[in-house]
C-alpha cells in the first residue's frame, strides 16, 4: 500500500509539474508570439497609413475647396485597393477644422457599399477621441484603440503638412477581430508545438531515468554497488540492530598517484573481491575513492568482522603487475541503523588516527562525535554572527610597570550569539581555522579598532595568523585600513611563535611587508626557551610576548626570575621590547618590574573587557572587584 501511494503521489507530482511546464512554455511563447505580432501589426498600419499619403501626395490638400466628386471616387477607388493588398480594414484621409474632425479621403468595404454606408467628402467624424485631435499637433505617428460605428479598431495617425500649409493625417485601421485571430493562432501553434515537444522530453526523460536507475547504484569504476545502493538497502533492512565496517585502504591515495586510477581501481576492486565471499549475503560496497564498506547481522558481529578485517592477508601483493601491498584501517559500529555510518565514519577515522588496525564505536567515539556537533553548532554560530554584526572586540590592558601606565591594549575578538551569550576566543578558535573563517574575522576586528581608536593616541595591537599574513587579499585590505589611520606606528600586529618557527623564511618576508607599512610586530606565546628566543630576536620585530606559562612560578623560584631578566636583557640590548602575560598577583608584578620587564598583561591588571582601562587604578579596583 505504501508503494502504491508513494508512486501515485510521484505521479501527480510529475504531472502537475508537466501542465504547470507546458501552460509556462505557453505563456513565454504567447507572450513572446505576441509581441512580434502587435510590432508586425504596428508595422502594418504604418506601412497602409505612408502609402495613402503616397497617394494623396501633389497638391490634393491644397484643392480642398475645389475638389470634385469625381476626383474624390477616384481616390476612394485607390485607398479601397491599397487597404486590401496591404491587409488593414480602413485607409483615410482626415483634416481638423475645430471643433471637427473631417474626412478627405476614405477607403471603403464590402460591407460599407451594402450597406450605402460610405464615408463622403468631408463628412465630419464625430467619434474623433482627444488622441486622434491630438494627432494633428504630433511630429511622430500617434497609435491608439478605438471603437465606433464602424467597428473596434487598432488604428494609426501619420500627420503631414500640404505645401499651402494644411495640417492632415493619413489613417489606418485594423479590427481587433483581426489582431485577436492572429493570436489565437499564435496560442494554438504554441500549445501544438509545446506538447509535442514536451512528449518528447516526458519519452527522453523516462529513457534516461531507466538507464540512471540502473547506473546510480553501481561504482562504474569497479563494477560493486556504491553509496546509493547501500543507503537504499540500509533503508530496507528489517533488523534495526545490524553492524558495518568501514575500511580505509591506506596506500590507495599514493597509489592512484603515481601509478594513476586504472591501477588505483584494481587495488580496491580485489580488496572487495576478496572480502565478498565472506560478507554473503550482504553485498560489498564502495564507499569512497579509498573505502569500502562490509555488514554483517549475524550474533556478535563486531567480533566477526573484526576477524574477517584482521585475517586480511597484508604481507601478500594485492597485485603483482605492479607489485604492491596495502594495510587497512577500519572502523566498526553496530546498532541503530540510521546511525550506522555516521559512527563507523568516527571509528574509522580514529582507528586512522591512533594507528590501530580496527577501532569500535565507544563512549570515546560518542564523546567524538558530540565535539563534532558542538564544532558544527560553533560554525553555525559564527556564520550568523557574521551576517547580523554580532563580533565584538574585548580589549586587554598592558601596563609599563615602572610607570603604572597603560602603554597598549591587546584587541581580541568575541562572539555574541543570538541569546546574548559571549563566547570567547578559545571556544571558537579551532572552528575558526577549520572553516577558513580567519580572514573574515580579522577584516572585521581591524575595521572595528581602527574606527574606534583613529582619533586617538592609544597604541593597540591584533593578532595575525599564518593564513592571514600570506592572504595577499588581506594584506591589500590591511593597506587600504592603513591609508586612513593617521598613525600606524601605534599599530602592533601579532604573530604567532608556532606559525614564526614553522615557516619561519616565509614570515621573514611578511614580517618586512607589514614593517613597510609603519607598523610595528610582536612575537605571540613565546615560550621554547633561549634558543628560540635568541631566534625570534633576529627578525625584524618590536616586541616580544612571552607566554605566561614562564612566570608562574617567578614569585618564588630565583631561577624563573632570573630567566626572566636575562631575556629582557637580550631583548633590551636589541631594542625590542619584552611584554610578559598571566601577571595574576602583586608579587608577580612585582617581580616583573624588577626583572626591568617593558609591559605586563593579566587578570591581576584587568581582564578582558568591551571597554578601555586608561589608569592603573581604576585597573587595580576592577582586579580586586
Amino acid at each position: 500500500m505504501y508503494r502504491k501511494t508513494s508512486a501515485m503521489t510521484w505521479s501527480l507530482i510529475g504531472f502537475s509539474l508537466f501542465i504547470s511546464s507546458l501552460i509556462g512554455y505557453v505563456a513565454y511563447t504567447y507572450h513572446s508570439t505576441r509581441t512580434a505580432i502587435m510590432t508586425q501589426i504596428d508595422e502594418q498600419l504604418l506601412r497602409a497609413a505612408k502609402s495613402a499619403q503616397l497617394i494623396l501626395e501633389g497638391d490634393y490638400h491644397n484643392r480642398l475647396n475645389n475638389m470634385s466628386a469625381l476626383e474624390y471616387q477616384q481616390k476612394s477607388a485607390q485607398l479601397t485597393a491599397l487597404a486590401q493588398a496591404i491587409g488593414v480594414e480602413y485607409v483615410y484621409a482626415m483634416i481638423y477644422r475645430p471643433p471637427h474632425v473631417v474626412f478627405t479621403a476614405s477607403s471603403y468595404t464590402t460591407e460599407d457599399i451594402k450597406n450605402n454606408k460610405l464615408t463622403q467628402f468631408l463628412d465630419k467624424y464625430p467619434e474623433a477621441t482627444n488622441i486622434n485631435k491630438a494627432a494633428f499637433q504630433s511630429t511622430e505617428p500617434v497609435f491608439e484603440t478605438s471603437e465606433d460605428q464602424w467597428g473596434h479598431f487598432k488604428t494609426i495617425f501619420v500627420p503631414y503638412i500640404s505645401s499651402n500649409g494644411t495640417t492632415y493625417i493619413t489613417g489606418a485601421d485594423m479590427t481587433i477581430n483581426q489582431v485577436d485571430t492572429m493570436l489565437q493562432k499564435s496560442v494554438a501553434r504554441a500549445t501544438l508545438t509545446a506538447t509535442f515537444f514536451f512528449f518528447i522530453a516526458v519519452m527522453v526523460a523516462a529513457f534516461y531515468i531507466t538507464l540512471y536507475r540502473r547506473s546510480m547504484s553501481t561504482d562504474p569504476r569497479t563494477g560493486f554497488a556504491n553509496r546509493v545502493a547501500l543507503e537504499r538497502d540500509l533503508s530496507k533492512q528489517q533488523d534495526q540492530h545490524i553492524c558495518l565496517a568501514i575500511i580505509s585502504i591506506d596506500e590507495l591515495e599514493d597509489i592512484i598517484g603515481f601509478y594513476g586510477t586504472q591501477v588505483g581501481d584494481r587495488v580496491i576492486q580485489k580488496v572487495m573481491e576478496y572480502f565478498k565471499p565472506i560478507t554473503q549475503p550482504h553485498t560489498v560496497y564502495r564507499l569512497a575513492t579509498s573505502k569500502l564498506i562490509i555488514m554483517s547481522h549475524v550474533k556478535e558481529g563486531e567480533a566477526y568482522l573484526s576477524r574477517i578485517i584482521a585475517d586480511f592477508p597484508k604481507s601478500t601483493p594485492i597485485l603483482t603487475k605492479p607489485h604492491l601491498y596495502v594495510q587497512l584501517h577500519a572502523g566498526i559500529a553496530s546498532g541503530n541503523k540510521s546511525l550506522l555510518l555516521e559512527n563507523a565514519a568516527i571509528a574509522c577515522r580514529q582507528a586512522k588516527q591512533t594507528q590501530q588496525l580496527i577501532c569500535l564505536f565507544n563512549l570515546d567515539s560518542q564523546d567524538a562525535r558530540l565535539k563534532q556537533k558542538n564544532h558544527l553548532a560553533i560554525a553555525n554560530i559564527l556564520q550568523d554572527a557574521f551576517a547580523n554584526n554580532r563580533v565584538a572586540t574585548y580589549f586587554t590592558p598592558r601596563v609599563d610597570p615602572n610607570t603604572q601606565q597603560v602603554v597598549q591594549h591587546g584587541c581580541t575578538a568575541r562572539i555574541i550569539t543570538e541569546q546574548g551569550a559571549i563566547l570567547k576566543t578559545d571556544s571558537f578558535n579551532e572552528v575558526v581555522r577549520q572553516s577558513r573563517l580567519q580572514s573574515q574575522l580579522t577584516r572585521n576586528i581591524l575595521s572595528q579598532c581602527i574606527d574606534r581608536f583613529r582619533k586617538t593616541g592609544a597604541a593597540w595591537s591584533i593578532k595575525l595568523s599564518y593564513q592571514d599574513a600570506t592572504d595577499p587579499q588581506l594584506l591589500d585590505f590591511i593597506d587600504q585600513e592603513l591609508k586612513r589611520y593617521p598613525q600606524p606606528r601605534l599599530i602592533t600586529f601579532e604573530l604567532d611563535e608556532k606559525d614564526v618557527l614553522e615557516h619561519f623564511n616565509a614570515m621573514a618576508v611578511c614580517i618586512n611587508v607589514l614593517k613597510s607599512k609603519g607598523v610595528k610586530v610582536l612575537i605571540n606565546a613565546v615560550s621554547s626557551g633561549l634558543l628560540t628566543v635568541s631566534r625570534v630576536m633576529k627578525l625584524n620585530i618590536d616586541m616580544i610576548l612571552l607566554d605566561e606559562n614562564n612566570i608562574t612560578h617567578i614569585a618564588d623560584d630565583e631561577q624563573v626570575f632570573d630567566f626572566i631578566k636575562h631575556i629582557a636583557k637580550l631583548c633590551h640590548d636589541k631594542h625590542i621590547m619584552l611584554l610578559v602575560a598571566g601577571v595574576e598577583s602583586q608579587a608577580q608584578y612585582n617581580k616583573l618590574s624588577s626583572a626591568d620587564v617593558d609591559l605586563v598583561e593579566g587578570r591581576y591588571i584587568a581582564s578582558d573587557a568591551p571597554h578601555l582601562c586608561t589608569k592603573l587604578r581604576q585597573l587595580h579596583n576592577q582586579a580586586h572587584a
